[in-house]
């Protein structure tokens, strides 16, 4: 990396801690057995199907591509670590970003640390998660319309923007949100050139455009993909889709827990970041979009919603560095205290979790729990490692027969599949609780299990339920 306007001994320690954070991301895997969505991107990937066959909300043509590759050329443990070893080009994005819009080179290295420490960016490096490749993409958007070192003309800044643009929403649908300030900018700037972006983007979509054409071939029309692609629903649809999620503030206080874990990705200079409104009109753009990702990602009512806040972190963290720097004093103590604030994040959490495990802090606790998962630890404290996905699907392991029915809502059926996915939990079949047909049949072999009556009331009300190592046992009523 180039020393920008700081000397090789004002970067060391910078660049030393972000080697460290880095490192630590990789020893926080959780490995390849993971909960829900995470252990099915792992199952899918198992599949090699590199293509997704429709394009629907939760497919992901991208990363299923990356993803299924990753799997078949260096296999599960290198996938799990996938996020990690992104972190290395991740960083490398901040960082000229960080140089683009008048960060020294220390300051950019500064605000690479603090975005890797923030709880959100850590939290999905640990896991199988599309998440770290999509911010990748979009960050660099941004880089390419503020780098003025850059050689490019227009023409080609534009088409290189689009094909971004596209690959990132090959990805995951956030893309718009993101992008929506850097291609206001573009529309004030170029006008009609503008257009350009158009045929960048089809070439970056390349990789969904077979899901395109299998929905187009089962009938549905082009407008009514991409609906359903953007709200999880088709157009004549009566059923609800994720519109009626957007932008809940009525319901942010019912649901304090999962908006209190979003606010976890602003400790450390990204709260001044977000705080103090920049002068500088390159600032200005990245504040706009990651006040913008933060404002969709806090109101968004889902219960990951802090997944959708990696590419906001990473813009506040460069203004918030910047602006940190800028108001403490020109010396050492100055320099030890901006230190400090990127590595704040996993010092306040980890304090604030051991408080907890010694009982002298009470957090509130999922009210539906899992086997061997502590949900303090697991969506808390990511910098510690998390194998309770592993230790739920290896006790399966031992303890169900081959033959046998294991019954599950999508969490713990995301580390059953992706323990199959790797070799373990062989013979079992595995089953959702809305979609398992006829289970008499097992009941009389191998036998069935229920992993947990949450979620899946209907097979609990059904049948008699003894008491297993984990979950229940079926017996006809």
């Amino acid at each position: 990396m180039a020393t920008g306007n700081g000397s090789q001994s004002s970067i060391r320690i910078p660049f030393l801690l972000l080697c460290a954070a880095i490192f630590a991301s990789f020893l926080a895997s959780s490995g390849p057995i993971q909960w829900m969505d995470n252990g099915v991107f792992m199952a899918d990937a198992s599949l090699g199907h590199y293509f997704s066959e429709s394009l629907g909300p939760l497919d992901h043509p991208l990363y299923h591509f990356v993803s299924t590759g990753t799997f078949d050329l260096f296999g599960p443990l290198i996938l799990s670590l996938l996020n990690s070893i992104l972190l290395i080009p991740l960083a490398w994005v901040i960082y000229r970003l960080g140089l683009s819009v008048g960060a020294s080179a220390r300051q950019a290295l500064l605000a690479a640390t603090a975005t890797i420490l923030s709880h959100s960016v850590f939290w999905v490096s640990t896991k199988v998660e599309v998440y770290i490749l999509h911010s990748l993409l979009v960050l660099m958007a941004y880089w390419v319309q503020l780098d003025r070192r850059s050689s490019l003309g227009d023409f080609s800044k534009l088409f290189i923007i689009g094909t971004l643009t596209g690959l990132g929403a090959a990805i995951h649908q956030l893309t718009f949100v993101v992008l929506l300030p850097l291609y206001i900018q573009l529309l004030y700037q170029h006008k009609t050139r503008i257009l350009i972006t158009v045929p960048g983007f089809a070439a970056g979509f390349a990789v969904a455009w077979p899901a395109v054409a299998h929905d187009l071939q089962g009938g549905m029309n082009i407008i009514e993909v991409f609906h359903r692609y953007l709200t999880g629903s088709a157009v004549k649809s009566d059923q609800p889709n994720w519109e009626g999620s957007l932008l809940r503030f009525d319901d942010m206080w019912h649901e304090k827990n999962s908006v209190i874990i979003v606010l976890l990705s602003l400790i450390g200079p990204q709260l001044l970041g977000l705080l103090l409104f920049p002068k500088d009109n390159r600032l200005r753009l990245l504040w706009c979009a990651a006040t913008l990702n933060f404002v969709f990602a806090v109101s968004y009512n889902v219960t990951d919603r802090f997944t959708f806040f990696l590419p906001g972190v990473a813009m506040l963290s460069i203004i918030g560095v910047i602006k940190l720097q800028a108001l403490l004093p020109e010396n050492l103590t100055g320099k030890a205290l901006t230190n400090l604030s990127v590595v704040a994040s996993p010092m306040l959490i980890l304090l604030a979790y051991s408080l907890y495990a010694t009982g002298v802090l009470s957090l509130p606790t999922h009210k539906e729990p899992l086997p061997f998962r502590n949900d303090i630890h697991y969506f808390m404290a990511p910098y510690l490692p998390d194998h309770s996905a592993e230790q739920f699907a290896r006790t399966y392991e031992q303890t169900v027969p081959e033959g046998a029915l294991i019954i599950a809502d999508w969490t713990p059926m995301g580390a059953l599949r992706s323990a199959q996915a790797i070799g373990a939990l062989q013979g079992r079949t595995l089953e959702m609780c809305d979609e398992v047909a006829d289970i008499s049949v097992y009941l009389e072999g191998s036998g069935a299990f229920l992993a947990r009556t949450s979620y899946c009331g209907m097979i609990g009300d059904k049948y008699a339920l003894e008491s297993s190592a984990v979950g229940y046992a079926l017996h006809g009523k």
